[in-house]
């Protein structure tokens, strides 16, 4: 990387991100040599009743069904560990009517939980009185067979004594509650949302999902290759997939399928070119591993699969500045901390609830300003005060004082913050193309200011309705230090400086889109017809979630379930002719 790679302070440039995954944005488009199917090949260097390719929850998952289902299977993973994204998540797993619920006698109804799903899914074609829903055959039942074998995949991991899983924790104490727990359709507020239970008792993270079943794993001899990237994917004269080409540290290494190939690969956050063609906004690093680029993607689409969700992804602010030195980022901006902090536009007004959950808050990023010709709010500002930088010192990457972190921004006073931060946008000019505060932007804020603490003193905020919704309480916990105020999301912000800022952007979780999947977990065809041989499940193929959120662990649960349900349908198939 040259020095005209690079900003005023060492940070790749916007050119260089968009080259960050080895490929410009127009060739990340082009199926390379690796996506070609191959038909007829030599005999097989190995054989096994089900070939995993990805390391992921899902993949382990899968892994593991077959090999409860008594049939042999062996995990190629891309990366030089095993885990994937679910290693360096917060292992949280959203599942409704799980086992933990039914063992406390709680009840989650079917068509409850459809509701629910269908209404954030698929907001637009949601209609409660309508057949399905009103939603496309596949889409309903896609829901219905995640809903219908959720339990059952995780009971089978935990009487095996691979997984044991406990109610996520809130904040308040209690099992943390759907994102969305308010709305009408959700009768279950409480409870889909698990994580791995550690040895000592305590609510794990995603290193001790991934610790668990890769134990699992040992346990039921299923071997883990690392460093092994499918480049092929191999049919038979009957066009079935039987088998999977890879690039391996010994070289290249067919590996014949008898019944089917599960791939849990991961998103396409980390191929630019994906991203910037598909994604429907702006969007600035992710949370996924390096080794995401979309490969799934290209495999799928040599023997015809036809691509579904490709716009949607799990949405989540990041700091911009991080996210530009570093796209595969640790975990990004889950909440927006504090009491007295706030989130503005380049105008300085308030636009959206701080406290809402990182999947909505993010969303508001790609509004669009027909009146300036742009994406408005592609850069948004967290604000706050010296109270809120001590509250959270501890919480990375932000809110920090500047000498510890070069993200923030500061001045004396909130008429020095405004030009503070347009100095820092001409610094950037390149990776967020020339945006710029409003003139009025000082006088705007200070009038935001002035209104934020007047909600905070009332306890009320009715612009927004800060502070009102269960997620709230459940995420950011009981009231601060010092905040005496009725709503414990909301205290003045001081009227004395030092204050900060930092700009935010729109990243992601992870992508959502990809190949479509049937209830069955198989890879469908152009055509509408299931690929035979090829699954898939997590990150790598078009979400059963659409683009909704349900509640925490939205990510892994259904890589969890359709791992499995994928695997449990094709150690069922008949054994496939290698040529």
């Amino acid at each position: 990387m040259g020095a005209q790679d690079r900003d005023a302070q060492g940070h790749p440039s916007r050119r260089t991100f968009l080259r960050s995954a080895g490929l410009g944005a127009g060739a990340a488009l082009l199926a390379p040599t690796a996506a070609l199917s191959s038909e007829g090949p030599a005999s097989p260097d190995e054989e096994v009743d089900i070939v995993v390719v990805g390391s992921s929850g899902a993949g382990f998952s899968a892994a593991l069904a077959a090999r409860l289902s008594g049939r042999s299977a062996a995990i190629f993973e891309k990366g030089s560990f095993a885990g994937g994204t679910t290693l360096k998540s917060g292992g949280v797993y959203w599942v409704p009517n799980n086992p933990a619920m039914q063992a406390e006698g709680m009840v989650d109804r079917k068509e409850d939980a459809l509701r629910y799903m269908a209404r954030l899914s698929y907001p637009d074609l949601y209609s409660p009185e309508r057949p399905r829903l009103g939603l496309r055959p596949n889409a309903h039942a896609l829901l219905e067979a995640f809903y219908d074998g959720g339990a059952g995949v995780l009971t089978r991991l935990s009487e095996a004594g691979i997984l044991d899983f406990v109610f996520w924790p809130g904040a308040d104490g209690r099992a943390f509650p759907d994102y969305h727990a308010e709305l009408a359709e959700n009768r279950s507020p409480r409870g889909r949302s698990l994580v791995t239970r550690r040895p000592d008792g305590s609510a794990g993270v995603g290193a001790d999902l991934i610790r668990a079943l890769e134990a699992g794993a040992r346990r039921y001899e299923i071997p883990v290759h690392l460093r092994s990237s499918a480049r092929r994917l191999i049919t038979n004269s009957a066009g079935e997939v039987v088998g999977v080409e890879l690039d391996t540290p010994e070289g290249p290494r067919r590996v014949r399928a008898r019944r089917g190939v599960v791939f849990a690969t991961g998103g396409f956050p980390h191929n630019p070119g994906l991203v910037e063609n598909f994604l429907r906004g702006v969007a600035y690093g992710s949370c996924e591993v390096p080794t995401n680029q979309g490969d799934f993607v290209f495999l799928a689409q040599s023997v015809g699969a036809r691509l579904a969700n490709m716009k949607n992804a799990a949405w989540k602010q990041v700091a911009l500045e991080h996210a530009l030195a570093f796209p595969s980022l640790p975990n990004g901006v889950a909440a927006i901390p504090g009491d007295s902090s706030i989130m503005v536009n380049r105008h300085g007004q308030r636009i959206v609830n701080e406290k809402l959950n990182y999947n909505q808050r993010a969303q508001v990023h790609f509004d669009w300003d027909a009146r300036e010709n742009q994406y408005g709010n592609q850069l948004l500002f967290m604000i706050y005060d010296a109270r809120t930088a001590a509250l959270f010192a501890g919480i990375e990457p932000i809110p920090l004082t500047e000498g510890t972190h070069p993200e923030v921004i500061s001045a004396e006073t909130l008429a020095d913050l405004g030009p503070a931060i347009d100095a820092r946008l001409r610094k950037l000019d390149e990776e967020v193309l020339q945006f710029r505060l409003s003139v009025d932007f000082v006088e705007k804020l200070e009038d935001t200011v002035q209104r934020f603490n007047g909600y905070a003193v009332q306890g009320v905020d009715p612009e927004f309705r800060r502070g009102e919704t269960l997620h709230e309480e459940a995420f950011h916990g009981p009231r601060r230090a010092g905040n005496d105020a009725p709503n414990p999301q909301m205290f003045p912000i001081s009227d004395t400086g030092p204050y900060y800022a930092v700009i935010l952007a729109a990243g992601t979780f992870g992508t959502r889109g990809g190949p479509e999947i049937d209830r069955h977990g198989r890879v469908l065809h152009a055509e509408g017809h299931p690929i035979a041989g090829l699954y898939g499940a997590g990150n790598c193929v078009a979400s059963p979630a659409g683009g909704g959120y349900w509640g925490g662990g939205a990510q892994i649960g259904p890589g969890l379930v359709f791992g499995g349900i994928a695997a449990e349908h094709a150690v069922n198939a008949s054994e496939r002719s290698w040529r």
